[in-house]
């Protein structure tokens, strides 16, 4: 894995000498795993509900049950449930599952029980009952010694626990207690890479903690340090992504993780030997600030970037989970911790108006998210040089086609929540997809999850978002790009088709959500307006429907063929999203919305989202609507909004709007601005643009000379015209 030289020097500069007793950093280490980052009871039962009583298969919602003080129902049915053995009746710990593996909900419930034993401000400070229970179940678990077929158990998250509760016991803890804790530590080598290491240097530390090894905990500590830098490989990414598992964004799966990591060991080192530098706290900063913060809305984390882990509540349990990252960071009070007191209020009390706005591309992750003050939205896309997505653990097994330009928009931010057992995985808004008759492909082999292009990219800029796709996978063709300009977001698709004759429908769906409240179409000829109460399932035949309006957001419909339009209800199970759920069916009245593309000929699209309209306010926009579609083919699909041009150059080739011209010698996305002639071009294929702009009579061009580095192809580039000289 190459790292780059100069963040990783700026990180470890300053951790190279220690000196001290350990006895303050174990206090440290205590005072802040003991604290509750809820202010209220309502709000700590809040994280229980959504870790699913320490259950859950996501070790970020899991963890969310020892991140509060547990209230007194839940002590006592804890202490209820366990035995003379120190084991807990309603485990199985014989359980053999990879995932949601059930023996590690002791270690949880002991962590969370120890947290009321540690802390201070808990009425159960030094309980003798909690003691007692905690005693037994160490007990318990050194005598089972229970074993995970997933190494990730075994190596990490069972030494992780179980050392936070003998830590948290301090001399409290018998030396039988502690031998067995080390021995189990021992499973936790360094190693590994990204998170994964950073997990395993975390475990090390502890281990130097319980043992007083100063010099091992110096060795963990700069161990964490050499991960908060930028990387080609698994971690940091220079445009602020985080990537594991190869080069996949996994903002809500390990990037949080590692952040939640990072922020805990930063609380307890700083103001001893061991703090962290300056720089690595401006690594991590600009991670949440740039990255991961931006994918939460309205306390929910996206699903586009929830990874594999699309669980039942996971976007707002691992959005609480960002919240105590942001925490732990405001309470070093270095620069910014004020803006992390912010982010972390607006996830846990969700204001009427977000905090950070704007566009953000990530052209290492071939991702985009965009946000105004009302309004959200992201586009998933993957490529040659990225994974799309995983079925890691056997979950997340309907993902086949959730990485094919999918295009999510929240206004409330429960649209898509806890949808995804009844989802329709071949409809998922934004994707264009087929229907061969046959059950989702679900294998995780590389060539089956491959998108077989490298022109994907995107460009953010000037408040705007341009992300653009050749999807060319299972034998369909298309070309994706989607344009977004502050009030509306406008998708075009061209170049439609199928190489396949066993794909029998071929479709482009622009949304499914929960249904709320009407849906109203405007036709060619009258209004028609669809009750939530009544099922519906229609079809429209092309060019007769000019609009279509749901749950506050307008779709105008530009070109294209057949749309069809359903309100029925639907059903299916969370087994093939989390296995756990063998037996968890799931029904909702869902709002899908798509368009039915023709087999013999080349096909298209175009339409405009509208967030934050009523139905009435989008019927107006239908007749004059806010963007223009100046040519949407396979050689170049171009917006126009305002005096902003956007085109996406798929060949060399021209556009002609009014007076002005543009021509490119190569594959681009360009950002024009009629008035400041100001240009904007990002490319993912190509090295250099060549741009000519004829304006009347006169003629200017610019050669655009884009990053050499094969790594930063596709980060955007700005310049203005010079006179030509033919």
């Amino acid at each position: 894995m190459t790292k780059l030289l100069l963040s990783c020097l700026a990180v470890v500069a300053g951790g190279a000498a220690y000196a001290g007793s350990l006895g303050p950093l174990r206090e440290a280490f205590v005072r802040v795993a003991a604290l509750s980052y809820a202010s209220d009871d309502a709000l700590a039962r809040r994280f229980i509900a959504y870790s699913d009583y320490g259950r859950a298969n996501d070790v970020l919602q899991l963890q969310l049950y020892t991140s509060v003080h547990l209230p007194g129902e839940e002590v006592e049915r804890l202490l209820g449930l366990m035995d003379e053995r120190g084991c807990w009746r309603d485990i199985d710990y014989t359980d053999q599952t990879r995932g949601r593996w059930q023996p590690t909900l002791h270690l949880t419930r002991l962590q969370a029980l120890a947290k009321l034993w540690a802390a201070p401000d808990s009425e159960y400070v030094r309980d003798p009952r909690l003691c007692r229970a905690l005693h037994a179940g160490i007990g318990c678990w050194l005598r089972l010694d229970p074993r995970c077929p997933n190494w990730w158990h075994n190596e990490i998250g069972v030494p992780k626990k179980l050392a936070t509760v003998l830590l948290m016991l301090g001399d409290e803890a018998s030396p039988d207690e502690v031998a067995g804790g080390v021995r189990i530590l021992d499973r936790s080598p360094f190693g590994r890479t990204g998170q994964n290491r950073v997990w395993l240097a975390g475990n090390n530390l502890m281990k130097g903690l319980l043992t007083d090894d100063e010099e091992l905990v110096a060795r963990a500590r700069d161990t964490i340090a050499s991960e908060i830098c930028l990387t080609t490989g698994e971690g940091i990414q220079s445009d602020w992504s985080y990537h594991q598992h190869g080069p996949q964004l996994q903002f809500g799966n390990y990037g949080l993780a590692y952040a939640e990591s990072l922020s805990f060991w930063f609380r307890v080192l700083e103001e001893t030997p061991y703090a962290f530098s300056d720089a690595a706290y401006g690594i991590l900063r600009r991670l949440l600030t740039d990255g991961i913060a931006r994918s939460v809305w309205r306390g929910i984390l996206d699903p586009n970037f929830c990874g594999r882990q699309v669980f039942p509540d996971a976007g707002r349990g691992k959005a609480l989970s960002l919240a105590v990252t942001a925490r732990n960071l405001a309470a070093i009070e270095r620069p910014g911790s004020r803006e992390f007191s912010r982010l972390a209020d607006r996830i846990l009390f969700p204001a009427r108006r977000e905090g950070a706005t704007g566009s953000r591309y990530y052209w290492r992750s071939d991702g985009g998210i965009y946000r105004t003050g009302r309004w959200y939205a992201s586009v998933r896309m993957h490529s040659e040089r990225t994974v799309g997505f995983e079925m890691t653990n056997r979950e997340n097994l309907l993902a086949h086609f959730s990485a094919d330009g999918a295009l999510l928009n929240m206004q409330h931010g429960a649209e898509y929540e806890n949808i995804f057992a009844c989802w329709d995985w071949r409809r998922i808004p934004g994707t264009t997809a087929y229907d061969d008759g046959l059950p989702i492909k679900s294998s995780d082999a590389i060539p089956e999850k491959r998108n077989r292009t490298r022109r994907v990219g995107g460009l953010a800029a000037d408040g705007m978002l341009c992300t653009t796709m050749e999807l060319n996978r299972d034998s369909l063709r298309a070309l994706k790009s989607n344009f977004f300009f502050g009030r509306c977001g406008v998708a075009l698709g061209c170049g439609i088709r199928s190489l396949d004759p066993t794909h029998r429908t071929l479709f482009t769906t622009l949304e499914q959500n929960r249904l709320r409240g009407d849906v109203t179409v405007g036709s060619v000829d009258c209004v028609s307006r669809f009750e939530e109460e009544v099922p519906t399932a229609r079809n429209f035949p092309s060019g007769t429907v000019r609009w279509v309006h749901h749950d506050k957001r307008g779709y105008l419909l530009l070109d294209g063929p057949d749309l069809r339009l359903s309100t029925l209800g639907q059903s299916g199970t969370w087994e093939p999203i989390d296995p756990f759920y063998r037996d968890c069916p799931d029904s909702a009245r869902i709002f899908k919305c798509w368009i039915e593309h023709r087999h013999d000929r080349s096909d298209r699209y175009a339409y405009v989202l509208l967030p934050g309209r009523s139905a009435k306010r989008t019927a107006r926009l239908a007749e004059k609507c806010p963007v223009q579609v100046l040519r949407n083919d396979t050689l170049c699909q171009v917006v126009r909004s305002g005096h902003h041009l956007c085109a996406v150059f798929h060949e060399p080739g021209s556009v002609v709007d009014g007076k002005v011209a543009l021509r490119t010698d190569a594959p681009a996305i360009l950002l024009f601005d009629t008035r400041s002639e100001r240009i904007r071009i990002s490319s993912p294929s190509a090295r250099s643009v060549h741009v000519i702009l004829r304006r009347g009579k006169r003629c200017r061009s610019a050669v655009v000379e884009l990053p050499q580095d094969a790594a930063n192809r596709g980060a955007t580039v700005c310049t203005r015209f010079k006179r030509h000289k033919p």
